[in-house]
C-alpha cells in the first residue's frame, strides 16, 4: 500500500511541477525544462525530480535556476496537493535520452561495419 501512495504522490508532484514551470515560470531558463520523472522517498519527505532540457542549453545554469526556484515550487506543491509535509526537491538531469541516442549511433556503426546483422 505504501508503494502505491508513493507513486500516486509522485504523479501529482510531476503534474504540479510541470504546470508550474509551464504556466508560472518567470525565469526564462525554466521554460526550457521538461520534467520527465518524479520519485518519492518512502516517507514522502523527498521528491527526486528528473528533468531534461534542449541539448544546446546550459545545464548548470538551468540547474541553478531550478534550485533557486525550489521555495516557490514547494509552495505551489503545498497549495495543490494535500500532504502532511511538503517534500524537499532534489533535481537530477535525465540523461536517458542522450544515452539512447548514443547507443543507436553505436549500433548503426556496427551495422555499417558489417559486425552486426541487418535491421530486420
Amino acid at each position: 500500500m505504501a508503494k502505491y501512495r508513493q507513486e500516486k504522490v509522485a504523479r501529482e508532484v510531476l503534474r504540479v511541477l510541470s504546470g508550474a514551470l509551464f504556466e508560472d515560470a518567470e525565469d526564462p531558463r525554466l521554460l526550457q525544462v521538461t520534467i520527465t520523472d518524479v520519485s518519492m522517498s518512502s516517507d514522502l519527505s523527498v521528491a527526486s525530480v528528473c528533468w531534461l532540457c534542449p541539448k544546446e542549453a546550459d545545464r548548470q545554469d538551468i540547474l541553478s535556476a531550478l534550485v533557486s526556484a525550489t521555495p516557490y515550487l514547494r509552495s505551489i506543491i503545498g497549495q495543490e496537493i494535500e500532504l502532511r509535509r511538503v517534500p524537499n526537491l532534489k533535481f537530477f538531469y535525465d540523461d536517458a535520452y542522450e544515452n539512447g541516442l548514443h547507443m543507436d549511433a553505436l549500433l548503426a556503426k556496427l551495422r555499417a561495419d558489417g559486425q552486426m546483422g541487418s535491421e530486420d
